[in-house]
């Protein structure tokens, strides 16, 4: 069990990607990340334009720069830093946040805009 989970909210809807992009398209959202093993908080933007996300994340208590690929498969948002294989989500929208949800359903990030 990972220590570090957070639970799809109920109401939380499925987002096609033309829908996530008009939500977050060039915004800044502060992320966390729940599926690394370790706590992961980030402020990033994903760029349709420029097919990135980008910005500033904490992991252990270091600041890391951020710039990977976005990329997309069907209905689901796709990042890869350089060499890695992508790691792709479906995407659930609930208020100002978006989840980014694994195959299995666990999810993976939330994003909160502002």
């Amino acid at each position: 069990m990972n220590a570090y989970a957070e639970d799809l909210p109920a109401g939380a809807r499925k987002a096609t990607i033309e829908e996530f992009k008009s939500f977050a398209d060039g915004k800044h959202v502060k992320v966390e990340i729940f599926d690394l093993g370790k706590p992961v908080i980030a402020d990033l933007v994903w760029s349709w334009k420029k097919g990135t996300i980008t910005g500033k994340a904490k992991v252990d208590g270091k600041m890391v720069d951020v710039k990977t690929k976005l990329t997309f498969k069907g209905d689901q948002a796709c990042s890869n830093g350089k060499g890695e294989k992508p790691s792709c989500h479906f995407i659930y929208i609930d208020g100002n946040k978006f989840y980014e949800v694994s195959d299995d359903m666990t999810v993976h990030a939330v994003s909160t805009l502002g």
